[in-house]
């Protein structure tokens, strides 16, 4: 039962791609797994990289994008 979603965009200072994976953990139960893809194209890009990825800014985020979805699946 794999099943996949992938965001792709972009903005000023990066390409990206959030994924989602869902996979089939036991009989009733599934997991739910997120992975980030991104470039960060010339200076500017790099100093956006600084500040968002090496502060962990983003593991953040996607944690707290994850445990609102769980809540949400778990309630119904």
């Amino acid at each position: 039962m794999p099943r996949e979603l992938a965001l792709v965009g972009n903005h000023r200072f990066s390409r990206y791609a959030l994924i989602f994976r869902l996979e089939q953990a036991d009989d009733d139960q599934t997991l739910l797994r997120a992975e980030t893809r991104a470039t960060f194209p010339g200076l500017k890009g790099q100093a956006y990289k600084t500040m968002v990825i090496r502060t962990r800014g983003h593991v953040l985020v996607t944690r707290r994008l994850l445990n609102a979805t769980k809540r949400r699946a778990e309630r119904a």
